[in-house]
């Protein structure tokens, strides 16, 4: 692919897509800080390796439920705030259980 056609494919994250690299990044952090492997945290969530590296990667953006279990399996929770008095909002930050 030439570069004038690949710069056309090119466009700036939007604040949803930012949000979610940041959740998978505290995630990846979570796993790393832990010593836990890909293959540990699947065999915590009952997931494959394969789609832990795939979330990972950011190749594919997991449901909610897949969320939780991966963040329940690194001693996280995740919780709602609201974002202004007419909307909430979920706050894409994870907080360790204590």
């Amino acid at each position: 692919m030439k570069w004038a056609d690949y710069k056309k494919n090119i466009h700036a994250l939007d604040s949803v897509e930012l949000e979610q690299i940041q959740l998978i990044a505290q995630l990846v952090a979570r796993r790393k800080q832990l010593g836990i492997t890909q293959k540990d945290l699947a065999r915590m969530t009952g997931l494959k390796q394969s789609a832990i590296a795939r979330i990972e990667k950011e190749g594919s953006v997991p449901r909610l439920d897949t969320i939780e279990k991966i963040s329940n399996a690194l001693g996280l929770k995740l919780t709602l705030m609201e974002q202004d008095e007419n909307a909430a909002t979920l706050d894409r930050s994870l907080t360790s259980v204590n």
